[in-house]
C-alpha cells in the first residue's frame, strides 16, 4: 500500500469540492487540512470530512507550513493565486494549482523567476488534458495519423452568464480579482488544448474581446455593478507548423452548459473532441479507393485519460519521474503570456506577433 500523504486545501469554493471528492477515490491521499477566508465553508467542510477545529485555517501561510500538510491543491480566486505559488516554493512545498497561472503577466513573471530559484513538484490544471479523447487526440497528432495539420476550431461556450440566468456580479466578473474575464477562465483552456494536441506553438493573433452585458447586480445590495472585463472572446492564432486556429469563447451562449471542444484538420484526416462526451472522438478519414470519407465514432475506455490527483500524490512521494503529459508551471507562463498577447491584439486592432509580448 502507498504511503499516505496528508493534502491541505485552500479554497473551499464549488471547484475545490470536486478536488476533495476526486482525492478521496486515490489510494494513500487524506485531506489534513483546510484554509479559506470564510468561518462557515471551514465549518461546513471541516464537520463533512472531520477536520479536527485546529487543522481549520484562515490564513493560508499557516495551512502551508502546517508540518502534517505534505502537499496544497490551491483552488481559489486569481487574485491569490501568485502569492499562494511564491508561498509554497518559499515552504519547499508541492503545489497543485488552477489555472490561470495569475492575474497578470507580470506576476507570472515574478513567479516564474522564483520557481527557477525554489524549484517544487508543481502540476497546473490545465484539466482538459485528461480527457481519454482529448488524450486520443493527443495520440492521433503524434502518431501522425491527421498527416499536416492545416487548420483547426477551438471553442469553449457557457450559458451561465446570460441575462435569462440574472447572474449577480461574481468575483468571476471583478477585474481587480479575476485580470480578464472569459478569456482568462475558459479561453486559457481553449490555449492551453491547442498548443498541446498541436504540438506547435502560436506566433501570431488578432482578436476581439466584448462585454455582452455590462452591468450586473451586486449579490447582497442589488445595485448594479459595471462590469470592466469580456464575457465574449474570440481570436484567430498563426501556428509554427503553419496551420491557423479560430476560437471563441462565450459566457452567454444559451443552450451550452460546459462545451469545450476542438476539432483537428489535417491533411489526412478530420478529428472532433469535445467535453460533451470526453470518451468519444469523431475521426474522419478518406476512403482508400478515393471514394470519398468515412465518418466514425471511436469510444475512447476511461483508462486512457490522466489523473491529475493520483500523479500529485505520487509527486509528493517521489515516486517517480514527473509524467510529461501534465501541465508544468512554464506552460503555465506560457499560457499567461499567450493571455496577454490576446489583449493587446485586441487593444490594438492589429495582429501581434507573440515574440514581442
Amino acid at each position: 500500500m502507498d504511503r499516505t500523504v496528508g493534502i491541505g486545501i485552500i479554497g473551499l469554493g464549488g471547484m475545490s469540492r470536486y478536488h476533495i471528492e476526486k482525492l478521496g477515490e486515490v489510494e494513500g491521499v487524506r485531506i489534513a487540512a483546510l484554509c479559506d477566508v470564510s468561518p462557515q465553508a471551514l465549518v461546513e467542510v471541516g464537520a463533512l470530512l472531520e477536520i479536527p477545529e485546529g487543522k481549520r485555517y484562515a490564513s493560508i501561510e499557516s495551512l502551508i507550513n502546517d508540518p502534517s500538510v505534505e502537499g496544497i491543491v490551491s483552488v481559489t480566486p486569481n487574485d491569490s493565486h501568485a502569492v499562494v505559488l511564491k508561498a509554497c516554493m518559499e515552504a519547499g512545498k508541492p503545489l497543485f494549482a488552477e489555472k490561470p497561472l495569475t492575474r497578470t503577466l507580470e506576476e507570472a513573471a515574478e513567479v516564474l523567476a522564483l520557481y527557477r530559484a525554489c524549484p517544487i513538484p508543481i502540476l497546473i490544471n490545465f484539466s482538459y488534458r485528461n480527457g481519454p479523447a482529448f488524450q486520443l487526440a493527443r495520440k492521433f497528432v503524434k502518431e501522425g495519423k491527421l498527416g499536416r495539420i492545416n487548420h483547426l476550431f477551438v471553442q469553449y461556450m457557457q450559458d451561465w452568464g446570460s441575462t435569462v440566468k440574472n447572474t449577480p456580479f461574481l468575483w468571476r466578473f471583478d477585474e481587480a480579482v479575476t485580470g480578464t474575464g472569459v478569456l482568462g477562465d475558459l479561453g486559457s483552456h481553449m490555449i492551453d488544448i491547442a498548443e498541446y494536441l498541436t504540438g506547435s506553438r502560436m506566433e501570431r493573433l488578432q482578436a476581439m474581446l466584448q462585454t455582452i452585458v455590462p452591468e450586473r447586480a451586486h449579490p447582497r445590495t442589488g445595485e448594479a455593478v459595471t462590469v470592466l472585463v469580456d464575457d465574449f472572446a474570440c481570436f484567430n492564432a498563426g501556428f509554427e507548423n503553419g496551420s491557423v486556429g479560430v476560437f471563441q469563447t462565450s459566457r452567454n451562449a444559451l443552450g451550452c452548459g460546459n462545451q469545450h471542444e476542438i476539432t483537428l484538420y489535417g491533411e489526412a484526416g478530420t478529428l472532433h473532441v469535445s467535453t460533451l462526451n470526453d470518451r468519444q472522438a469523431v475521426w474522419t478519414y478518406p476512403r482508400e479507393d478515393g471514394s470519398g470519407t468515412v465518418t466514425e465514432t471511436i469510444e475512447v475506455p476511461e483508462q486512457e485519460g490522466l489523473n491529475p490527483w493520483r500523479e500529485f500524490a505520487s509527486r509528493i512521494r517521489g515516486e517517480r519521474e514527473a509524467n510529461p503529459e501534465f501541465a508544468t508551471l512554464e506552460d503555465g507562463y506560457r499560457n499567461q503570456l499567450l493571455l496577454e498577447a490576446v489583449v493587446q491584439a485586441h487593444r490594438s486592432g492589429a495582429i501581434i506577433k507573440v515574440e514581442d509580448v
